[in-house]
């Protein structure tokens, strides 16, 4: 009889706790539409003497993402610098099954092959328009070639594939805030849907250089101009992003 008391207590409890959180949904506030990320999808065809190219979305990308994810990707180079590479420019829209729309920058890198030399957090600071700070993820990663098509990749010095070096900035726009972490997008996501009552797109934007001093390293001979170590090549993307984000970064408050 005791115990028959105590489970109907228990079960009362459970009903009581039950109810009370199926209430708060009423407390919620009603769903908007979508709103749009702060950051445009058309990437210009030119910036101040900066000139691109149109970079196709690999099959593979298309077919692991949302149907309704858009894409958005350049390469960007200057004259003004013959034999620097270029800045490739990235960018993801997300749809509205956000989870297959964007995923952890690092698990992709990692499953092409990538491996990081450096991983750390930075501000970049007054970039954007009125002078607002960015946030982004800097990815140092280093990928030793493979054979294509038959063909075996060139040997360095000491007799190993030659490996490319590339620098990543990565970072999150959302309708309001700008994170440069993925579990930052997240609760901000979260944030925005449960106090704010809004539901918004994200925009994952990738910046990438190369760095030209490692073959240098590994024996090769280039021109003098085509050297870049790291230190240049993060200082002419810089450059470059301070030229490209205020024609793209819409002002925060502005949807």
């Amino acid at each position: 009889m005791q115990n028959l008391k105590k489970m109907t207590k228990r079960l009362w409890i459970l009903l009581f706790v039950l109810s009370l959180g199926f209430s708060m949904i009423w407390l919620l506030p009603s769903q908007k539409e979508m709103v749009l990320s702060r950051l445009s999808k058309d990437l210009p065809k030119s910036i101040a003497g900066w000139q691109s190219r149109k970079q196709q979305v690999s099959k593979a990308e298309l077919e692991v993402l949302a149907a309704d994810t858009e894409f958005a990707r350049k390469w960007y180079f200057t004259p003004a610098l013959p034999g620097f590479n270029g800045v490739e420019v990235s960018v993801v829209f997300s749809g509205k099954d956000i989870n297959n729309s964007l995923h952890r920058p690092e698990v992709c890198l990692r499953a092409q092959g990538w491996n990081f030399v450096r991983q750390r957090s930075l501000v970049l600071s007054g970039i954007l328009p009125g002078g607002e700070d960015l946030p982004v993820r800097e990815l140092v990663c280093v990928r030793p070639r493979v054979e294509q098509n038959g063909v075996e990749p060139p040997k360095n010095k000491d007799g190993e594939p030659v490996y490319d070096m590339r620098i990543h900035y990565y970072t999150f726009f959302g309708a309001e805030k700008i994170v440069s972490g993925h579990y930052e997008r997240t609760f901000t996501d979260i944030e925005a849907r449960l106090l704010h009552g809004y539901d918004q797109q994200w925009a994952y934007a990738t910046f990438s250089v190369g760095v030209t001093s490692v073959y240098l390293d590994q024996g090769f001979n280039i021109p003098d101009d085509q050297i870049y170590d790291k230190q240049q090549s993060i200082q002419i993307m810089q450059e470059f992003m301070k030229k490209l984000l205020p024609q793209l970064v819409k002002p925060n408050g502005n949807f």
